[in-house]
C-alpha cells in the first residue's frame, strides 16, 4: 500500500487531491540527480501573438495539432491560409528553433522543433511555445521533452478525462535531464542523422509501393502507367549545433507580433 503524507495547505494550493498527482515521477529517477533541471531553467515559455485576420489577404502557414507527426515529432504539411480564413486559435507566433508542445493529450508526444522555413508563422493556441536558452540545443531539448519520463510527468499534471490537458506552468515545472552543451550537440547530431536515415528508408518504401500499384494497374489496363512519385521528404540536413543555430537565428528577421 502506498502512503503519502501531505498538509491540507499543500492540497489547497494545487487544487488536486489525487495521489498520482502528488507522488514523485518514477521515470526521471534513472538519470543522475545532477543532470535534472526544470524546463523553465533552460528555456522560456513564450507567448508572442499575432491576429492574422487583421490582414485578411495575407497568406501565412498555420501549425495545428494535426500538423505534427507524433511518430518522430516533426511538423508535416502546415496549412496555407489567408488571413480571412484563420481559425480563432491561430494566434501564437513561432520563431525558428522554438519548440511547439501540444497541451491537449500531451502524452501523445506531439512536440516538434520549428524549422527555419516556418520562422514567423502562426501556431495554434493549443500549443505551449518553448524557446531554448542560448546554450541549449533545441534538437536535444526536443529529445528530452519526448522522453517517457517527461510524458509521465505530463500525464501527472493533466486535468480532464476526455481531452486531458496541461498548462504552460506544467511544462515549465517538468524535470528533464540536461547535460553540458557539447553533449547536447552530440545527441542532436545522432537524432538528426537517425531522422535523415529514416526518411531515406521511408522514401524508398514509398517508391516500391507506388511501383507495385503501377504494375498492377498496367496489367489490368494493358497500358504502361507512368509513375508520379512525390513524397515531400527533403534530403537537406539543416544546421543542428548550438553555434550553427545561433548564426542562423542572427540572420533571420525579427518576428512580427501584435
Amino acid at each position: 500500500m502506498i502512503v503519502l503524507l501531505k498538509t491540507l495547505k499543500e492540497f489547497k494550493s494545487t487544487g488536486r487531491w489525487d495521489i498520482d498527482f502528488h507522488l514523485p515521477p518514477e521515470g526521471i529517477k534513472i538519470f543522475p540527480q545532477s543532470l535534472l533541471k526544470r524546463v523553465d531553467s533552460v528555456a522560456d515559455i513564450v507567448k508572442y501573438k499575432r491576429n492574422p485576420t487583421k490582414e485578411p489577404e495575407k497568406v501565412f502557414q498555420y501549425i495545428d495539432i494535426s500538423s505534427i507527426d507524433v511518430a518522430v515529432g516533426i511538423i508535416n504539411n502546415p496549412q496555407i491560409l489567408e488571413g480571412s480564413e484563420a481559425p480563432s486559435r491561430a494566434r501564437k507566433v513561432v520563431r525558428a528553433y522554438d519548440l511547439v508542445i501540444s497541451t491537449c493529450r500531451p502524452t501523445r508526444g506531439a512536440i516538434a522543433v520549428v524549422p527555419v522555413k516556418l520562422h514567423d508563422q502562426i501556431a495554434s493556441t493549443g500549443f505551449s511555445i518553448v524557446s531554448p536558452h542560448i546554450d541549449v540545443n533545441p534538437f536535444f531539448l526536443h529529445y528530452a521533452l519526448r522522453l517517457p519520463s517527461t510524458l509521465e510527468q505530463f500525464r501527472k499534471w493533466s486535468t480532464g478525462s476526455s481531452y486531458p490537458a496541461i498548462l504552460d506552468s506544467d511544462v515549465a515545472k517538468t524535470l528533464i535531464p540536461v547535460p553540458e552543451s557539447p553533449v547536447q550537440d552530440t545527441i542532436a547530431a545522432k537524432w538528426i542523422i537517425a531522422l535523415h536515415e529514416r526518411n531515406k528508408i521511408v522514401r524508398l518504401a514509398n517508391q516500391d509501393w507506388s511501383s507495385a500499384l503501377a504494375e498492377i494497374t498496367s496489367s489490368l489496363s494493358n497500358t504502361e502507367v507512368e509513375l508520379d512519385i512525390h513524397d515531400g521528404v527533403e534530403d537537406q540536413i539543416d544546421p543542428y549545433t548550438i553555434e550553427e543555430i545561433i548564426n542562423t537565428l542572427n540572420d533571420l528577421p525579427p518576428i512580427t507580433t501584435d
